[in-house]
């Protein structure tokens, strides 16, 4: 990888750029552990070629890493023996490995997912700080055209970001691939060709080969660079808006668990609409741990569910939304659940994010007020309780004595009568006395196992976590 003192010297150097960029973007630190994702075409040798020439002035370490996709054959394996062998050339530890990837859906996804992860897997086992990855301003200019082509917003219009997670680095976001082929000439490098990224039965490659040059042809030479620009510009204003949104969804938020996201409805609608775009994506992103899926059609769902009678509306598979003012409730169904009570001890209630703490205390020391200054906290006379103690959510036909009334009361009567949300109701725990319902937590006690003065110990049970501190101030 020496230069050619053959070269036209006038041929730029591109070792000041990329490190003015690196600089700009804080990507490395002085000491910093540095895995290349190196495919051995121009754009990965190019940037391995830079750091290593770069290594001594910011002081990292480098390491390579390849993954075989195992999509072209004995190509594949060639560009896998290539890397290893100019790794060696360069000292450098390599760390290779392979993966099979299904050519079902969309190849190019699937291997890109194997190779992320792959490259996660390598800076965990090196202890290595940052992943640098060759991606160039064509390929900015590609991805934004891209997403533009399928209706992206502005974060997708934002394009490859310098810096990412605080772990991906893209040194050579600001060159072009036609820098890059001159810079490969001029350093003399050796590098492989993908054949299929000539195929333009692939979306990118139909971009690169046929409508970007048209563009540059017929409307602007410098598409590349406006594009790259575009997307600069774009980043900024969508970073300010993401911390304008990140404010406005602590602000409106009143309840967040695994299943079930609860905001303050005239908040959110006082909001403007990118506002409540971005608040909507982030209650989607934290049930579901993916937003790339709520389009715009999932989010006028959520935006008409406050004009619909029934105030609720399917936004994906597994996610509704439910408007109960003065909330809007985003919702994954929660499972049935049934665990055993431990007494006295602390017994926990994934499925609502939340546990119980019981207590077995003498009725002296229980105080009157404590029977019902907290509706999360509950007493009972223990000696009247015959069974085994169960947790679980609601059932068809649940039955309950409430404390005060001589005859029984359908569970699922007692939520409507109180106003519980539709999608909080499976979220509401019932303690049992084997089958006998004493408490629908937060709500209502039974008055079979009702303290009186005539009892000598006291069953506490406090439930805490879960919705419940919502559904006590509705």
């Amino acid at each position: 990888m020496k230069p050619n003192p053959r070269t036209n010297s006038s041929t730029p150097d591109l070792l000041s750029a990329v490190q003015s960029y690196i600089d700009r973007h804080h990507m490395i630190e002085p000491g910093d552990g540095i895995v290349i994702g190196v495919s051995g075409g121009p754009d990965s040798v190019s940037l391995l070629d830079l750091l290593v020439r770069l290594r001594e002035a910011v002081d990292i370490v480098l390491y390579v890493a390849h993954l075989n996709h195992r999509l072209r054959g004995p190509a594949s394996d060639e560009d896998q023996q290539f890397v290893m062998d100019l790794a060696a050339t360069l000292d450098l530890p390599c760390f290779s490995g392979s993966a099979t990837v299904s050519t079902a859906g969309s190849p190019e996804a699937a291997a890109r997912d194997a190779r992320l992860e792959f490259l996660n897997e390598v800076m965990r086992d090196t202890g290595a700080a940052r992943i640098a990855l060759g991606h160039t301003r064509s390929d900015q200019a590609e991805t934004v055209l891209m997403r533009l082509i399928r209706g992206a917003g502005p974060t997708g219009l934002s394009g490859i970001r310098p810096i990412r997670d605080g772990i991906w680095i893209r040194p050579l976001l600001a060159v072009s691939r036609r820098q890059i082929q001159a810079y490969v000439e001029h350093r003399n490098l050796n590098v492989r060709h993908d054949e299929s990224n000539s195929e333009t039965r692939f979306l990118r490659n139909r971009i690169r080969h046929l409508l970007l040059p048209e563009i540059a042809s017929e409307y602007n030479p410098s598409i590349e660079a406006a594009l790259a620009r575009s997307a600069a510009i774009i980043r900024d204003e969508d970073q300010l808006l993401a911390l304008q949104a990140k404010s406005a969804y602590k602000e409106a938020l009143r309840y967040e668990g695994k299943r079930k996201i609860i905001l303050d409805e005239n908040a959110v609608f006082g909001y403007h609409i990118a506002l409540r775009r971005r608040i909507f994506k982030t209650a989607f992103f934290r049930l579901r741990g993916c937003a790339r899926d709520l389009d715009e059609q999932s989010v006028s769902r959520i935006e008409g569910s406050r004009l619909t009678p029934a105030g609720s509306a399917q936004v994906w598979s597994d996610v509704s939304v439910y408007r109960s003012s003065p909330w809007l409730i985003l919702s994954r169904p929660t499972p049935p659940f049934e665990t055993e009570v431990a007494v006295p001890g602390v017994t926990g209630i994934p499925e609502i994010d939340a546990f119980v703490e019981t207590k077995i205390r003498p009725a002296s020391e229980v105080q009157e007020d404590e029977l019902s200054s907290d509706p999360f906290r509950a007493c009972f006379d223990r000696d009247a309780i015959s069974g085994r103690l169960t947790l679980r959510n609601r059932r068809r036909a649940d039955r309950l004595v409430p404390l005060g009334l001589s005859g029984t009361q359908k569970v699922s009567d007692l939520f409507i009568n109180l106003k519980i949300p539709r999608p909080l109701r499976d979220e509401i725990p019932l303690l049992l006395d084997g089958k006998v319902i004493l408490w629908a937590a937060g709500l209502r006690t039974a008055q079979s196992t009702a303290v009186t003065h005539r009892s000598k110990t006291v069953l506490e049970v406090t439930l805490k976590g879960g919705c419940g501190g919502v559904i006590a101030s509705s």
